[in-house]
């Protein structure tokens, strides 16, 4: 037997799809299902190769920091080497692998890429072994940055985002959200009212639980309702829950337009909640790509949850994007809600997007994207009618980009005409079944009323929603 037999199936699976994702361009979590059925691996191999090859990714930072920490001429090692060594590295700093087995599979791991890098693995990857602790701990920084830098290792996130993170959620909140870093975010999915018998028996074999808001469940996997076809049919979408309160908390009698749509998961939870509601809401999806809007209509013609208008293009210029259905209505549209959901960092998914975190630079967080979500925002409140609601969500857990947007558009002349008021009163007049999520709502928001949620121990993403009225 060859010694390239040894390795593990799992641990070649990641390996592959680490590589496949970076010639590709694509995200490790879209080309792993598809990469290990080719491999015929059995359920325990593929969860084992999607948390080595996700885990990789999320830390990829770190373990290239570890690694270079050790290597002679970092910049000799061909890439797919290099991934091989992650692999092995995570194993030793995060999962708490018997260094043996780490060493000898990362080994196996690199012989696979390139016959003659079994030596170098071997030794680079002993090295990491050796002052794993001492690295963790940062001591090879000085001591006035050691407690800063070594939470972000821990946490497997660059440092300059973790000091972003303790500034926006303060200490306590903070240490929860990077304590969790590193684990599986929990699953949830949102059910079709028109389906919602026919899925019964699907939901029990994925370990469903009912949460506090109408057709929102967690799961514990979601194999059966992907095998149902359920997502495909539309009978459900998977969306975390705290985004689920936030699309049942906007959802009201009337128009809306909503800003960033995307393939409409929102969309699909506001016509559902409208739906049991029985309210009478007419919607307009706009997103800067084409594709997505037309998925999102055919999502929700499949759903038989109503109708949608959909328009494409550069929502800093609604006149633009909104030409054919002013013409359509002969006049320019005004809305009952004016939904953004704006573009972000998305720091509050990165348990589920390991790729965030290090595509992500100082400067996008802290001006960038600041910049053109105020500029978003100031252009959609011009489209609130009298009276009508405005509302501003994000999935970042960053300052910048939530209260600070919100007090740059309160100082605004587009913002003076706007007051906040607490998300979790939108669901007052919702019925008795609503009441619980409105209490979850409140739980989160901040002393302002904006809603602010940050991943923890057992919880959900962190998700922001500022709501305001046109006074």
């Amino acid at each position: 037997m060859s010694k390239a037999a040894k390795l593990s199936p799992g641990r070649l699976a990641a390996l592959r799809i680490l590589i496949a994702a970076r010639e590709g361009g694509r995200y490790a979590r879209e080309v792993s299902a598809d990469l290990c059925a080719a491999m015929a691996l059995d359920g325990r191999d593929a969860a084992f190769a999607r948390r080595l090859a996700l885990g990789v990714t999320g830390c990829s930072g770190c373990l290239d920091d570890a690694l270079d920490a050790v290597l002679d001429d970092p910049r000799s090692l061909s890439a797919d080497v290099r991934d091989a060594l992650r692999i092995g590295a995570y194993e030793l700093l995060y999962l708490g692998t018997a260094p043996q087995v780490a060493v000898s599979q990362g080994v196996e791991l690199a012989r696979a890429c390139t016959h003659g890098a079994a030596g170098l693995a071997n030794a680079v990857l002993r090295r990491v072994a050796e002052g794993a602790d001492a690295f963790l701990a940062a001591e090879d920084v000085p001591s006035q940055h050691r407690v800063m830098v070594s939470r972000a290792r821990r946490a497997g996130l660059p440092t300059w985002l973790v000091r972003r993170i303790v500034d926006s959620l303060g200490e306590e909140r903070a240490q929860g959200m990077l304590a969790c870093q590193l684990d599986s975010a929990p699953i949830a999915v949102q059910v079709n009212p028109l389906r919602s018998g026919a899925l019964a028996d699907v939901l029990a074999v994925d370990g469903a639980r009912s949460l506090g808001l109408p057709g929102a469940f967690a799961v514990e996997r979601v194999g059966e309702l992907v095998r149902s076809g359920a997502f495909a049919h539309a009978d459900a979408v998977a969306s975390d829950y705290h985004a689920q309160l936030i699309a049942a908390a906007v959802t009201r009698e009337g128009s809306c337009l909503e800003i960033g749509a995307g393939r409409g998961t929102k969309t699909f939870m506001m016509l559902a909640h409208a739906k049991r509601r029985n309210l009478d809401h007419e919607h307009v999806a706009l997103d800067l790509y084409e594709g997505k809007c037309q998925a999102n209509a055919q999502r929700i013609e499949c759903s038989g949850l109503g109708e949608i208008f959909t328009a494409a293009g550069d929502a800093t210029d609604l006149d633009a994007c909104l030409a054919a259905y002013d013409e359509q209505l002969g006049r320019t549209a005004l809305f009952d809600t004016v939904f953004v959901d704006a573009p972000c960092s998305g720091t509050g998914t990165m348990r589920r997007h390991g790729e965030i975190p290090w595509r992500l630079a100082p400067q996008e967080c802290d001006r960038d994207l600041p910049e053109l979500q105020l500029e978003l925002l100031c252009e959609a409140a011009r489209r609130v009618g009298a009276g009508g609601q405005l509302i501003y969500a994000t999935c970042s857990v960053l300052h910048a980009e939530n209260e600070g947007v919100v007090s740059a558009f309160l100082s605004s002349p587009e913002g003076a005409g706007f007051a906040l008021r607490p998300l979790s009163v939108a669901l007052a007049d919702a019925g008795p079944a609503y009441a619980d999520a409105a209490e979850e709502i409140a739980a989160h928001e901040t002393p302002a009323g904006a809603f602010q949620s940050y991943p923890c121990d057992g919880g959900f993403d962190g998700h922001f929603c500022a709501r305001f009225i046109r006074v």
